[in-house]
């Protein structure tokens, strides 16, 4: 019973890798609980997503406030649910096989608007300090944290496909600017529409920030769909071997990062500090210098299977 509901838990989460510790030690296990009971009694992913993005306007609420202690607290425990049901809705599209790609992009739209809200409602507290200032700090801050999660986003797609073979799964496939584009054209009704703009919008952030060219990559994609089981297992096991330790650098940027340093910035008082030397600065910086290792791995990783990518074409 137990094995077999570890097992399920398993399935629920991407991978042991591109999980972060905290993920499966505190929001994996929870949010696989409410994604257990979901199926039970038929909820979608899309009513998780949902419900994540009202306990984020909650939250957002009380941060409005977070001078005072107790609605810093409140506003810290409503983020904090938010993102267990953040985690609950992929474990659901994952447990039940209800993902899609119009799924993924409603869950980061809802991320970002719990990250908007609350942005704004931290930077009314410095209204009085810095006056209209603000709102276009708050708005550069925002743009350089959506391109820090998409380019996180990017190389942990990239490791699932390339890594775990993930090769056929479009869940975990990074699509290319043409290919985001080619989906707009063959969108049925404007809902689709609207959401593969987005999509785009998405792809095109993480096209800019990373180092990897779209011609190498579909040069990999195209030999491991030629290859043979043996040559596949090969090359999987050197992906992982070669991106496994910088994994855990591109990770510092990501959300629980942004999330801690959001709360010890904020109960300091400080949330005018966390804009400058975090989103516009820290983790900018800390991106150019990772890209700046992954372009080297990329490069022997590349000269390593040359010859067999060239023979594929």
């Amino acid at each position: 019973m137990l094995a077999a509901l570890y097992n399920e838990f398993k399935i629920s989460i991407k991978s042991q890798d591109t999980e972060e510790k905290i993920d499966l030690a505190f929001y994996r296990p929870i949010g696989f609980l409410i994604a257990k009971f979901a199926n039970l009694i038929g909820l979608s992913p899309t009513t998780l997503s949902i419900s994540g993005l009202f306990f984020g306007l909650t939250s957002s609420y009380f941060y409005y406030n977070s001078y005072l202690k107790s609605s810093f607290i409140l506003g810290s425990l409503f983020l904090i649910v938010s993102g267990i049901f953040d985690s609950a809705d992929g474990q659901l599209a994952r447990i039940a096989k209800k993902s899609t790609n119009i799924g993924i992009v409603l869950d980061g739209a809802c991320d970002s608007l719990v990250t908007i809200s609350i942005y704004f409602a931290c930077a009314m507290s410095f209204y009085q300090i810095y006056g209209l200032i603000i709102f276009p700090l708050v708005c550069a801050a925002l743009y350089c944290h959506s391109y820090q999660c998409a380019i996180l986003d990017f190389y942990h797609r990239e490791y699932l496909c390339f890594g775990y073979g993930e090769i056929s799964n479009s869940a975990f496939v990074n699509p290319s600017v043409s290919e985001g584009k080619m989906n707009i054209l063959q969108s049925r009704n404007r809902k689709e529409i609207f959401f593969n703009v987005l999509r785009l919008g998405w792809i095109k952030k993480q096209r800019f920030l990373t180092t990897r060219t779209e011609e190498d990559r579909s040069m990999i994609l195209n030999y491991l769909k030629k290859c043979n089981s043996v040559e596949k297992s090969i090359f999987f096991k050197e992906y992982k071997k070669s991106n496994i330790k910088i994994l855990t650098f591109w990770r510092l940027i990501g959300v629980n990062s942004h999330t801690i340093l959001f709360m010890l910035f904020v109960y300091l008082e400080k949330f005018d500090l966390y804009l400058i030397f975090i989103d516009l600065f820290g983790f900018n910086v800390l991106i150019f210098i990772i890209s700046h290792f992954q372009k080297k791995l990329d490069d022997v990783l590349l000269e390593k299977f040359k010859l067999k990518f060239n023979e594929s074409i």
